[in-house]
């Protein structure tokens, strides 16, 4: 008796294509062949296509899918604390980890932006972290955390860029990352911005 393999729906089938495609993003330094990922993925190439008509479309799912992710570890929190100060150390905290936990976190930075749909996602996910990183700027100067004549919008991209190339840097000497020294840093500089 044949046993009747289960359907999987369109929504199961991109996660599939985009978990590994994550996969083989991270271990080959930012390469994806189509054709290796239909085969490891257990689907035909031309399945592949049809949900994310190019490379350059499966790339930039995976992009959308390591913001979301780090979205909800990191930005969509309201960490514990009487001040700003007290929940963005924590935040900050939540922040390296994520970034040095997942191996997407180098190639994304520095390997995948010269693509089109690529330069889109990661535009659009920028922005709406401006946007977040501004609000919350804003909710601290309500509360006297943060000076109110400073630039709430200025402030918080140059947190998120300061932040970003600082990870960046430390991953490239990734033999020698101390987790510890890092979030002290990052956060030191964080700490610095807000009470100029």
């Amino acid at each position: 008796m044949s046993v009747k393999r289960k359907r999987r729906s369109a929504g199961e089938t991109r996660a599939l294509v985009v978990a590994t495609a994550a996969a083989e993003l991270a271990a080959g330094s930012g390469a994806l062949e189509m054709t290796s990922l239909a085969k490891k993925a257990g689907l035909s190439e031309g399945l592949a296509y049809h949900y994310f008509k190019n490379r350059a479309g499966v790339i930039a799912a995976v992009v959308d899918d390591f913001y979301d992710r780090f979205e909800e570890r990191v930005i969509d929190i309201r960490f514990d604390g009487d001040t700003w100060q007290e929940r963005e150390k924590q935040r900050v905290d939540a922040l390296v980890e994520f970034y040095c936990e997942d191996p997407l976190t180098p190639v994304i930075f520095t390997r995948l932006g010269s693509e089109a749909e690529v330069v889109e996602v990661e535009s659009r996910r920028a922005a709406r972290q401006v946007d977040l990183a501004e609000e919350n700027i804003r909710l601290a100067q309500a509360a006297g955390d943060i000076s109110k004549h400073r630039d709430a919008r200025l402030l918080g991209a140059m947190m998120l860029g300061g932040i970003r190339w600082a990870v960046l840097s430390a991953l490239q000497d990734r033999h020698d990352l101390n987790k510890k020294h890092l979030k002290v840093e990052i956060w030191n500089a964080v700490d610095a911005l807000s009470k100029s």
